[in-house]
């Protein structure tokens, strides 16, 4: 093969795994339509993660599911957690969030912390801009009788039949996890030369893997990620973020607790 055929296939990689992807969602989701084209999208996506050499972006994606997926599988086998069971979730929680750190740092997509790196003032006026959407979204949602989202309803269910500290954990972390897959991972890894295509892609996939299932709860989650997101735009501090999502959350979870 010689280099003005390699240089076409690089080209057209982004056509030549859509095949692919297809095939694969035939072969294993043709119970429907909608069941095809919806898997076929996700192959196809993952396969150009691939094909572009982003796929260690997965890697990111993968351990920041790792403790609610853990959480799901002992809620089906035992209904709740048990002693043993709250020790592997801690087991599987901190190995994962070691693993997601410790890679970040290999790749050189975030750096140690440093004490400037978590700025009060940066810090404070990201919580002040999610209070604001967040009040915003809730007047707009009292306009039209809906003041709560699917997701939340999840979440206020899940605090019934899990220990509060493991609840606990995997609300706040959620800051780290999030932060680290939708933000930076989006914006150094996947589209680390392509500023507002990152900026697009993290605020629509942070918002859409909260699950929205109205505009209400769109306007939610878009609202929020847009501010998350904006943050990170401007300052690309992966500490910052973090800082302020976790204290979000936790804020959040101190609320839901009086």
């Amino acid at each position: 093969m010689n280099n003005n055929q390699f240089e076409l296939i690089k080209k057209l990689r982004w056509l030549l795994v859509l095949p692919i992807a297809v095939l694969f969602a035939f072969l294993f989701a043709r119970q429907s339509l909608n069941s095809f084209f919806i898997t076929a999208f996700f192959l196809y996506l993952i396969s150009l993660l691939f094909a572009y050499e982003k796929a260690s972006w997965l890697v990111f994606f993968i351990l920041s599911i790792v403790p609610t997926l853990t959480t799901s599988i002992i809620l089906q086998v035992h209904h709740s957690f048990t002693m043993v069971d709250s020790l592997l979730f801690c087991l599987l929680f901190l190995l994962s969030l070691g693993l997601s750190y410790a890679y970040a740092i290999k790749m050189k997509i975030i750096e140690r912390p440093r004490l400037k790196d978590f700025p009060i003032g940066k810090i404070m006026m990201g919580l002040l801009l999610l209070f604001v959407v967040s009040a915003m979204t809730s007047v707009i949602g009292q306009a039209i009788h809906t003041t709560n989202t699917q997701n939340q309803d999840q979440l206020n269910q899940l605090k019934t039949v899990i220990p509060i500290g493991i609840f606990a954990l995997q609300t706040i972390f959620a800051g780290f996890f999030e932060e680290l897959t939708y933000r930076v991972g989006i914006f150094e890894i996947i589209f680390n030369k392509h500023n507002i295509l990152a900026f697009c892609a993290a605020a629509f996939i942070f918002a859409y893997m909260h699950g929205p299932t109205d505009l209400y709860s769109w306007l939610v989650y878009g609202a929020l990620s847009i501010v998350l997101t904006g943050l990170y735009a401007k300052y690309r501090n992966f500490y910052l973020n973090m800082s302020v999502h976790m204290l979000w959350n936790a804020i959040g979870l101190l609320l839901t607790l009086l």
